[in-house]
């Protein structure tokens, strides 16, 4: 199972410290004339979103999926990298919406979905390129429904989305399983998984890739991670400094543990610093170099 771990500008370069990284970067998290190549060291493979959920809670930025697909091929510049580029979709963000609402918005992903198949045959793109048309709804039934469509239409990956407002690992597995059952767990990505227990009964069903962007959230919230076994610290932070964290005081780390991640190689303590954005992205990496071992079952 893969791992893309979610990269924002300011957040860490992750592949110059793990020249196995993947990364999942989004056309609205980027300048719009920023390309991959900009990177000091490219990542081993690359997923491009498609920024749906931006354009879902911001409707005047929206982009068409001609747009959207326009961008994404921008971004990635001709690079040769694996990359899978993601359909436009729309996200079921509201809990209160109607029944109604939620068979309209899925509508509208599967037809963007026949608009990303439409301008992909246009176009020799070469074996790099994986289209991924992402699956939408708010339960099994819902999921499968649009599982199957997107099916018919022909897709060589997909993507289950609408995981991002559940907490609890039964229902997450509950939706997981009903688009397994369609797709099979060898095409399926899962966007957004953030819990060590879900992303390691991913890998055992054999569920072909996730993302996540705990290291660098779990850092600007002065949570440091550590691996084997997976455990989550808040830092002690200085009196004159409001607690950010949302750990316990009692489980707040004055003195780094031992580790060999890259940031703490050098000094170990920058991973416990407050104040400033290079504290946070000291910290970001060394979550990541954890977080990526107890996904995979490492720790």
């Amino acid at each position: 199972m893969d791992f893309y771990v979610s990269w924002y500008p300011g957040d860490p370069i992750y592949p110059t410290y793990d020249p196995n990284c993947a990364l999942l970067v989004s056309i609205t998290s980027v300048a719009q004339d920023w390309t991959v190549d900009q990177l000091p060291h490219l990542p081993q493979k690359l997923l491009i979103d498609s920024g749906g959920y931006r354009f879902a809670i911001a409707p005047k930025e929206a982009l068409s999926p001609a747009q959207v697909w326009q961008r994404q091929l921008a971004l990635l510049n001709g690079a040769k990298i694996p990359t899978i580029i993601c359909a436009r979709d729309y996200p079921l963000l509201d809990k209160t919406l109607s029944n109604n609402g939620r068979d309209n918005s899925i509508t509208q992903t599967i037809a963007y979905a026949y608009e990303l198949k439409a301008l992909m045959s246009q176009q020799d793109l070469g074996t790099h390129i994986t289209p991924l048309a992402v699956i939408q709804g708010n339960d099994p039934d819902s999921l499968s429904y649009c599982a199957r469509e997107l099916q018919a239409i022909g897709f060589p990956m997909y993507g289950l989305g609408s995981l991002a407002g559940l907490r609890q690992h039964k229902p997450i597995m509950e939706r997981v399983k009903a688009v397994v059952d369609i797709v099979g767990p060898d095409k399926l990505h899962i966007f957004g998984v953030g819990v060590v227990q879900t992303a390691r009964t991913l890998g055992k069903m054999g569920i072909s890739s996730i993302d996540s962007s705990r290291p660098a959230k779990a850092a600007a919230y002065n949570e440091v991670l550590y691996s084997r076994p997976y455990r989550r610290f808040g830092i002690l932070e200085p009196p004159d400094v409001p607690m950010k964290g949302r750990i316990p005081h009692h489980r707040r780390l004055s003195t780094p543990l031992p580790c060999n991640c890259p940031v703490c190689s050098e000094d170990a303590g920058r991973i416990l610093g407050v104040g400033k954005r290079s504290n946070i992205r000291d910290r970001a990496l060394h979550n990541y170099y954890h977080l990526k071992q107890a996904f995979m079952g490492k720790g």
